[in-house]
């Protein structure tokens, strides 16, 4: 009898919390992330500690108030007595699962359009025509050719330019081309223009104007806004709430497998239940790549609230600012010879690219003229990154394989055009301060701008990965909450499981089909014009461009979600990618038909990676059919 009263006593296995409290702490979580942001922004403004670091210090403060906002989102689940730690884990079974399929189709999107931005500017140079001949000059000639151009129609300079810029694009030691951008340009943002000066045999220069694609930078917008189609600064708000959500789920993620970590690490079990071999996939693809999630759920959640709430704090930065000078004429600035001379001696380790010569008046770089350009709100060098309006420098942005880099594959120093001194390196590789420098392995640790090649690739490969653990998340939320009968051993779709399931499917190839859609357009959307003189130069409208991509991008997620609502699923899934195939194969031949698939290593990597996808995607679209064909005749 005791025995049986002792059996009665055993604790009673632990329940999750119900609803209403599960969305109280989730609620006292968000206000207690909230508070840490805020405390961010205070201390920026009120102690002396960090002013010095302007910019810089502010972002390291909001990083270190994302990572606290999402440990505190996380304690606030876990709070209360409990003897295992699978008690723990049952409390965040619920909140994981509905964070997964709120957002997990949104974070897809987004992992699979940054795939593509890791190769933003090859697939510019991709989609780009080939270029006219003769189109390096020796290095020394460069200024007197720009000034024999600039002064054939003086008179029609001032209207088309109003300051002057004209890049210099390095080959070797002793050649370069030379280019004179049309209009104003930001890193990621809409392109402009670009006249190519060439010096056929005939030693008279010949102009080209390059007018670019527009589908890197919106496949860069994409990516920044979830795949959401909404201006950027509206959709910051809700990207900055969901990486603070993708962060709780991580850590929760990591709470729910402990308790069962040793049992199934490594393991896909292929047989049994689908749910099981959901679980498998998701547990195993975030176990490998959890450091890689919480690098990009941080560096995220610093991207959208810092232009928020920069304008609250502290408006200072670090940058030296000249005072505005006298506009020089071109003949008087700094040979680019003695311009390379001074790099050299000032970061050794650092090799240029290009030479941006400009001189005033010249855009500068604030939120109005970030969203004019669709780039990205967020600028880690704050509201004065380049010179006053009046001022001229020299921007020389190259690579550094000893150093992290704080865009995507380059560097950058100011330098003043005229003498050669230095106006600002906080973003020159090897030559930042310490504070500086923990912020540029933030940046880079999120766009995988350091150790070259490999990196770039293994980002591709952990991208790739990170879309297959939020669609394995997604398929196992929908496994677990379908409607088992009695006496059935399948599962039956309820309404909820089937539209989600379907919208969720529907979403991620829709966004599959419409990359593929405006690569395959981009080789069309750009076009190489000679040109007679300045005079003749055409601003082309470039918004205009901007839009067409996002109508025919946004167009066909619009048609594969309506085929998942009239057709079934399996024949989506293999029409859709049967499509997707065909304008990656066509984009391809396309630029190999016009020889320039191989115009640079980055150009002949990325045309060998669309044919091998395109390849997957055949085999993948005819598996899928063959499938659908063999089980559509039994009904199943």
């Amino acid at each position: 009898m005791e025995e049986s009263q002792g059996r009665d006593r055993r604790p009673v296995p632990p329940q999750p919390h119900p609803s209403a409290v599960l969305w109280l702490r989730l609620g006292i979580g968000g206000l207690l992330a909230a508070l840490f942001i805020m405390a961010a922004c205070w201390a920026d403004i009120t102690l002396p500690c960090f002013r010095p670091y302007g910019m810089t210090g502010f972002c390291l403060l909001m990083t270190g108030a994302c990572l606290a906002g999402i440990t505190g989102l996380t304690l606030c689940i876990g709070l209360g007595p409990w003897q295992k730690l699978q008690h723990l884990a049952i409390r965040y079974r619920a909140l994981h699962g509905w964070i997964g399929i709120t957002t997990g189709t949104l974070l897809s999107m987004s992992f699979l359009a940054g795939t593509m931005t890791l190769f933003a500017a090859p697939l510019q140079q991709w989609s780009q025509p080939p270029l006219p001949d003769h189109g390096a000059l020796p290095l020394a000639d460069i200024p007197a050719t720009l000034d024999q151009i600039l002064t054939s129609r003086t008179e029609d300079l001032p209207s088309i330019f109003p300051g002057l810029h004209y890049r210099i694009g390095l080959k070797t030691s002793d050649t370069a081309t030379l280019s004179i951008p049309t209009g104003p340009e930001l890193p990621l943002g809409l392109p402009a223009s670009h006249i190519l000066i060439s010096l056929p045999a005939s030693h008279t220069p010949s102009l080209h104007q390059l007018t670019l694609s527009p589908v890197p930078t919106f496949i860069g917008g994409l990516h920044r806004r979830l795949g959401l189609p909404l201006p950027e600064n509206w959709a910051m708000p809700l990207v900055g709430t969901v990486c603070l959500l993708y962060g709780l789920a991580l850590l929760s993620g990591v709470i729910l497998l402990l308790p069962g970590i040793w049992r199934h690490l490594m393991s896909v079990r292929l047989q049994g239940h689908s749910r099981r071999l959901w679980l498998d996939l998701h547990s195993l693809l975030g176990l490998c790549s959890l450091p890689f999630h919480l690098i990009i759920a941080l560096t995220t959640a610093l991207f959208a609230f810092s232009p928020l709430l920069y304008p609250v704090s502290s408006r200072h930065d670090g940058i030296q600012q000249a005072t505005a000078r006298k506009v020089p004429s071109a003949s008087s600035l700094l040979p680019p010879e003695k311009a390379l001379s001074f790099l050299h001696e000032l970061a050794p380790d650092f090799h240029p690219l290009t030479l941006d010569y400009v001189l005033p008046p010249h855009g500068t770089d604030s939120q109005a003229e970030r969203l004019a350009l669709h780039a990205p709100l967020y600028n880690a060098n704050g509201e004065r990154s380049l010179p006053p309006a009046g001022q001229s420098y020299l921007l020389a942005e190259g690579t550094d394989l000893q150093n992290p880099l704080i865009g995507r594959d380059r560097g950058a120093v100011l330098l003043t055009p005229e003498t050669g001194h230095l106006i600002d390196s906080q973003n020159l590789p090897g030559q930042q301060t310490p504070a500086r420098r923990i912020l540029t392995w933030c940046l880079a640790l999120h766009f995988g701008s350091f150790g070259g090649e490999f990196v770039r690739w293994l980002y591709v490969a952990l991208d790739l990965c990170g879309v297959g653990f939020f669609h394995a998340a997604n398929q196992l939320w929908l496994n677990t909450h379908r409607r088992r009968k009695p006496g059935q051993t399948s599962c039956v779709e309820t309404p909820a499981t089937l539209w989600l399931g379907r919208l969720s499917e529907g979403t991620l190839l829709g966004c599959l089909l419409g990359l593929c859609g405006i690569i395959a357009i981009s080789p069309l959307m750009t076009h190489l014009t000679p040109i007679p003189h300045l005079s003749s130069v055409s601003t082309p409208d470039m918004e205009h461009s901007y839009q067409q991509t996002s109508l025919a991008y946004h167009g066909l997620i619009a048609l594969t979600l309506v085929s998942y609502c009239l057709l079934p699923r399996a024949l989506c899934r293999g029409i859709i990618l049967a499509l997707a195939a065909f304008c990656l194969s066509g984009a391809v031949t396309i630029v190999l038909m016009r020889h320039t698939a191989v115009q640079t290593p980055l150009a002949a990597e990325l045309t060998i990676a669309f044919s091998f996808a395109s390849l997957a995607l055949w085999a993948g679209s005819l598996l899928t059919l063959y499938r659908w064909k063999q089980v559509a005749p039994t009904g199943r």
